[in-house]
């Protein structure tokens, strides 16, 4: 089977961005025009229009020349491909996308696959669209449509297909405890090229919310109890019923417990605000409860940031360039181990991450840029 998620192709923007965050001269924890800067970096990636920037770049592939700007002519296109391509009107909720409206990351799954389908995108381009213009990661195979999309986009089903498929798997019983990894899942889809046998496997490897990601959830408890043991260290007496909001305060610098008007107000973009951990998410992904995929991957992120950096000390230039680079493949490596999307500068929190990386102090980084966004 092929590698998911080998290095996306950086474009002139990227790669200016690489050059600023991650190879420019390292930023100051204690500098508050640095903690500035950082967060004017998170906004100008976050104004960006990466999903219409896709759109228009693959029209004009096909042959309708466009670029984000034109609207217009990308509903138009779009709404006869989907009437051409998919026999049915294009959906209101990608119509809201392409007029601007920001395409969620774990809701209306079929809808980013059949855009894809409309825009004759393949198992590869698919891949690469979901990650850098939805900012989300592609097949999540333990979801019966997720699975369903990655079986006929890997082997090349045409659109008629992928609804008989999805009408005869609709009722499938999702298992309630999931035994079988990811990874293992995807190597089935991907053996097959038999609609009966693969129907008959999803039947029996489809799960719920809850059995979602069971990887990603070890490796956050594994690294909880990291920062737990850095917290006892130097806290003896602390009751265990108070460690969820000591490790929130660790990875993040303070309790979060935040009005909605302090969120509202907040100069972080929403792609970095948005699902930030809390005590009481964190509580919910201990107990194997229903969560976000982006919470679940910011909180491993954080985690990662704060105990690969806790003990490090970046000391000068290259040293924290070396840190950087490091902890940057380390996390990747983590990431797609998981199933997450890799790290990803036009993200507008991998963005901050990676500047809070290069930097004197990450973890302290991290703390100002969070405390400065809020007030």
């Amino acid at each position: 089977m092929e590698n998911n998620y080998t290095e996306l192709v950086h474009n002139e923007y990227t790669e200016y961005l690489y050059d600023k965050i991650c190879f420019g001269t390292p930023s100051n924890s204690e500098s508050a025009e640095d903690i500035i800067n950082g967060i004017n970096y998170a906004i100008a990636v976050d104004s960006r229009p990466v999903f219409l920037d896709g759109i228009s770049a693959r029209l004009t592939e096909l042959g309708t020349p466009c670029t984000a700007d034109d609207r217009e002519i990308m509903l138009k296109e779009i709404k006869r491909r989907y009437k051409e391509i998919l026999g049915f009107s294009c959906p209101r909720t990608v119509q809201e996308w392409i007029k601007g409206t920001t395409p969620s990351t774990n809701k209306d799954r079929q809808n980013h696959y059949e855009l894809c389908y409309a825009l004759e995108m393949d198992f590869r381009q698919t891949v690469t669209f979901f990650q850098k213009n939805y900012l989300t990661i592609p097949f999540n195979v333990k979801n019966k449509t997720d699975a369903v999309f990655m079986y006929a986009l890997y082997h090349k089903k045409p659109y008629p297909a992928v609804k008989e498929l999805l009408e005869k798997s609709k009722d499938f019983t999702e298992q309630e405890t999931a035994h079988t990894s990811t990874s293992q899942i995807m190597y089935a889809i991907c053996s097959t090229d038999d609609d009966e046998k693969f129907l008959n496997y999803l039947s029996e490897h489809c799960y719920n919310n809850e059995q979602q990601f069971q990887l990603a959830r070890k490796i956050i408890r594994e690294e909880i109890e990291i920062v737990h043991d850095i917290i006892v260290k130097y806290n003896t007496n602390i009751t265990p019923d108070r460690l969820g909001s000591l490790t929130i305060q660790a990875i993040i610098g303070y309790k979060y417990q935040q009005s909605d008007k302090k969120t509202k107000n907040s100069s972080l973009p929403k792609r970095f605000t948005e699902s930030i951990p809390n005590d009481v998410t964190l509580g919910k992904i201990l107990n194997d409860d229903e969560v976000s995929y982006e919470l679940l991957r910011k909180t491993l992120m954080l985690l990662k940031l704060h105990n690969f950096y806790y003990y490090a000390d970046n000391c000068d230039r290259d040293v924290i360039a070396c840190n950087l680079m490091d902890f940057r493949d380390e996390l990747n490596s983590v990431l797609v181990s998981c199933g997450f999307s890799q790290i990803y500068v036009c993200h507008p929190f991998d963005c901050l991450l990676l500047y809070c990386a290069n930097s004197d102090d990450p973890i302290d980084m991290m703390y100002c840029i969070i405390s400065s966004g809020r007030n």
